[in-house]
């Protein structure tokens, strides 16, 4: 090839390079935010006589995810146990946990399966943190 036909391409390749860079890094930085969140999330102690269920794990990002208007960047990340203690003894247990969210301290909420016919029952627990828009053009 010759001289110009490199300065042709670099003259179309460089501009794209570029764009794709400057649309590419809040959304790689937004995905290491959520995978720190599921680690600390997921390193977090489980309670006693509670194991996790089957693995069953869900992390996830987008705009608005429970709700509300406006330009905001969510964190959700979801875990199921399977535990026999009662409803009152897991929400003493997370109220006190404290996990870091991607800016600021998450969010816990708790959802109760009724209890089986052996006295367990199933927990979701969502750990939840939230940002106003910065540049991540999923949050749009």
């Amino acid at each position: 090839m010759t001289r110009g036909a490199w300065v042709a391409l670099a003259a179309i390749f460089l501009p794209l390079a570029v764009v794709f860079g400057l649309v590419m890094t809040p959304v790689w930085r937004d995905n290491a935010r959520l995978e720190a969140l599921y680690e600390r999330a997921s390193d977090y102690p489980l309670p006693p006589r509670t194991r996790e269920y089957f693995w069953d794990r869900d992390m996830t990002f987008g705009k608005n995810l429970v709700g509300g208007s406006g330009s905001y960047c969510d964190y959700r990340i979801r875990i199921t146990l399977a535990t026999a203690l009662t409803e009152k003894e897991i929400r003493d247990y997370y109220d006190k946990a404290t996990i870091r969210g991607a800016e600021h301290k998450a969010m816990i909420s708790l959802y109760f399966q009724d209890p089986d016919e052996a006295g367990g029952r199933r927990v979701i627990v969502e750990v939840y943190d939230s940002h106003r828009w910065d540049w991540d053009w999923r949050c749009i």
